[in-house]
């Protein structure tokens, strides 16, 4: 690679972009402008936002008790209302004249709990407070005077003063109203226990009990800090994303709008200098972007969050950030606008317009949003695990160094930058793929539509899927799983469960593979890669399938220890143990969690979504996306990381026998052990010899594979891996032989029936 090319793509890539008004409004203008715009607008909406008095209706006043006194001259007590809640509560009481009413208070006794009251209570109750206007209704029935001391029960009567406040929650207003009655009543009955306590010769002190006082030891820098290191975080990452998708728009989709981009092809500047100096283009308006959005943000933050936060009462101020923040923010700006420049430009590459290519920023907003709000949601740490997860790591890492939690931050510093730098670097290669690659730069414009798509996909189609085909059966798949999980019920017995598991996987994973093969290909038993395969590679992917399974167990365990299940996840296991309990053997349970999974899912993943992603002519990317799907769609974190690693192994058999029998008998046998550890008995392996050989246990229940056998199996598996990358790449005798006919004659009745 040329520098001095490269230098010269970006220089001109710059001048022209700083030409383009569209531009420089994105990405300098509007930065400076929108936070005190919205400053503005917000300083100018708290101006009409003001709270109204709460309607307060109160029958029964005259059972209340004269000390302490909830209501004093035909009004509640100032002793119990602030300045401002006193202009809050419009409160009415009762008239004498209400019988209907009194006779209600009468007989309210009867119904101590609300749920047992009749349903003429609740209605009249809401039918006056309709016609009335009221907000919030207060019932107090009589019986409060006896316990308070000035009448005493019968003897051996309980009493259990109640009062009763009524609302509609369907009314904001009303609900707000009840808040500020209950805040009020709260203060009285505090009161009303220690008053009725003296009277009846108890000493207060002694029914107290605990006094729990809260302190807050974070001072008011502490606390504006901690608001800072989550919101600019999160403000670099999303405008680092979107102040390199437009520039990226416009270098790529709009220079073939505009013609230009043939020329720059074909000038003596290699692909790779030309990728990498719209990148630095791209990088440049990234940076610039989120940094005056961080000026900007900090700027309002300052003065106009701040004016607001003492017109609040000082409950919203924020203060000034922090000025060490703004070193840490812009020395992650390199990797972050590094990252997401690649892949806006890899996107742009890939459309055929600008319009086209702004639909792509959806999507790259779907996939990086969860990542960037993670970290903003509480309790959520920098650990090993965290660490790990593109994005969100880098954000935590931020966070800590903000608030100024160097050591915690510098344990985790190492796989944070590893993790983001990988990621660049993955990038950066797509992006010089996609410049590298003539069917991305020029694929032709199309144009939509329903009938023309369905006549063109059953007019072209071939012998295996393409890339497309690929993807929408993935995404059937996992949208299906998602659907289905939220009907389907927690099973009484494992018949119930057998039944769910077979319906899941074939209403999600069978048949949209299955039906998908036979509509959008001419040869499904190749696309489901339903081919024969000679009896040494079936045996070699069995033993292989052995020999890995103490590395699996081991990567198992590491994966629960960096990601630790929660707590649902081990109710959930223990849903499962019960339901094997009435399993009625042992064969029963293999065939649930091993037999059939290996056949279904094995005939989607392997067959059709392989057969598809093999298009693009690069086997390594077509195994590492099959398996990134694989995993994604057992849904569990934990289970997909474990997933996805088994499905590389299995990827690779695919591809190099090109046959889908091996893999349903690794998937099988990979099951099988996995079941058959879990449920290891001590008096099976105390009995075997070859058992103990390889299996200990450190409290008698659960087994794990001793280090030296695991590591031989281990290199074993190793030569394995490496004899099927060896296999020539050619099809063995296949099942096509028997199955196409079949295939063949199901279609000639389908054209004779038409």
């Amino acid at each position: 690679m040329k520098w001095p090319n490269v230098k010269l793509i970006f220089a001109r890539e710059l001048r022209d972009q700083l030409r383009d008004r569209r531009t420089l409004f994105t990405v300098v203008v509007l930065p400076i402008i929108l936070y005190p715009l919205l400053g503005m607008a917000m300083l100018q909406v708290a101006q009409f936002m003001r709270e109204y008095p709460t309607k307060v209706w109160v029958v029964g006043n005259e059972n209340l008790p004269a000390n302490p006194a909830l209501v004093a001259d035909g009004q509640v007590s100032r002793e119990y209302l602030s300045d401002v809640e006193a202009n809050l509560l419009d409160v009415s009481f009762s008239q004498p004249q209400d019988r209907q009413l009194y006779d209600l208070i009468k007989n309210f006794r009867e119904h101590s709990e609300l749920a047992a009251a009749p349903e003429m209570v609740d209605r009249l109750i809401q039918n006056e407070m309709k016609t009335r206007g009221f907000d919030v209704a207060v019932i107090i029935p009589s019986g409060i005077e006896m316990i308070s001391g000035e009448q005493k029960p019968a003897e051996g009567e309980a009493i259990v003063p109640k009062v009763y406040l009524f609302q509609n929650s369907a009314s904001d207003q009303s609900r707000i109203g009840a808040g500020r009655v209950r805040t009020v009543l709260l203060r009285w009955r505090n009161d009303f226990i220690q008053s009725t306590l003296s009277n009846n010769g108890v000493d207060p002190n002694l029914v107290a009990g605990i006094d729990v006082i809260d302190a807050d030891v974070a001072d008011k820098v502490g606390k504006q800090t901690a608001v800072w290191s989550k919101l600019f975080p999160f403000i670099i990452m999303i405008w680092s994303l979107t102040g390199a998708f437009y520039p990226a728009i416009d270098l790529c989709a709009g220079e073939k709008e505009r013609g230009t981009f043939e020329t720059l092809l074909s000038s003596p500047a290699a692909r790779s200098e030309i990728a990498f100096g719209k990148l630095l283009t791209v990088m440049s308006f990234s940076i610039v972007t989120s940094v005056l959005n961080l000026m900007s943000m900090g700027f309002t933050g300052l003065f106009v969050v701040g004016r607001m936060g003492s017109m609040a009462g000082g409950s919203l101020s924020m203060g000034a950030p922090p000025i060490a923040s703004v070193g840490w923010l812009l020395l992650a700006l390199l990797p972050i606008s590094a990252l997401f420049s690649a892949i806006a430009l890899a996107a742009a590459a890939f459309a055929r317009s600008s319009k086209e290519g702004q639909y792509y920023l959806v999507p790259l907003m779907m996939i990086s949003m969860p990542l960037m709000i993670i970290p903003m949601l509480p309790g959520t740490t920098l650990d090993f695990g965290t660490s790990l997860i593109p994005v969100t790591g880098l954000m935590l890492l931020l966070k800590g160094l903000i608030e100024g939690s160097y050591a915690e931050c510098l344990q985790f510093a190492g796989p944070v930058c590893i993790v983001t730098f990988a990621c660049c670097w993955f990038a950066v290669r797509w992006v010089v793929h996609q410049f590298n690659s003539e069917s991305v730069l020029f694929r032709p414009s199309e144009r939509f539509g329903v009938t023309t798509w369905m006549r063109s996909v059953m007019r072209e189609r071939e012998d295996l899927p393409s890339f497309g085909n690929a993807i929408l059966c993935a995404v059937v798949i996992l949208v299906a799983k998602f659907f289905i999980g939220f009907v389907i019920q927690t099973p009484a017995d494992f018949a119930m469960f057998t039944k769910q598991t077979l319906v899941i996987l074939v209403a999600t994973i069978a048949v949209p593979a299955i039906m998908m093969a036979l509509v959008l290909t001419r040869n499904p038993a190749k696309s489901l890669k339903l081919q024969g395969c000679r009896p040494p590679a079936i045996a070699a992917a069995i033993l292989l399938a052995i020999m890995l399974n103490p590395a699996f167990t081991w990567f198992t365990s590491l994966v629960m220890t960096v990601y630790p299940p929660s707590g649902d996840m081990f109710a959930l296991q223990e849903i499962v143990s019960n339901i094997l309990g009435t399993a009625p053997s042992m064969l029963a349970i293999i065939a649930v969690f091993a037999l059939v999974p290996a056949i279904f899912e094995e005939l989607a993943f392997r067959g059709f979504i392989l057969s598809g992603l093999e298009s693009m002519r690069n086997k390594w990317q077509a195994i590492l996306m099959t398996s990134l799907l694989f995993g994604v769609a057992h849904g569990v974190l934990q289970q997909s990381m474990i997933t996805f690693v088994v499905g590389m192994v299995i990827g690779v058999i695919a591809v190099q026998t090109k046959s889908i029998l091996p893999c349903m008998f690794f998937h099988l046998t990979h099951n099988s052990l996995a079941v058959l550890m879990s449920s290891a008995k001590p008096a099976v392996v105390e009995h075997s010899p070859i058992l103990q050989m390889f299996l200990f246990s450190d409290n008698g229940a659960t087994y794990q594979y001793a280090i030296i056998p695991g590591v031989a199996m281990a290199v074993v598996a190793g030569l394995l891996i490496a004899w099927f990358l060896r296999l020539k790449e050619e099809e063995g005798p296949t099942l096509d032989i028997m199955i196409r006919p079949l295939f063949d004659r199901l279609f000639r009745r389908q054209a004779v029936g038409a």
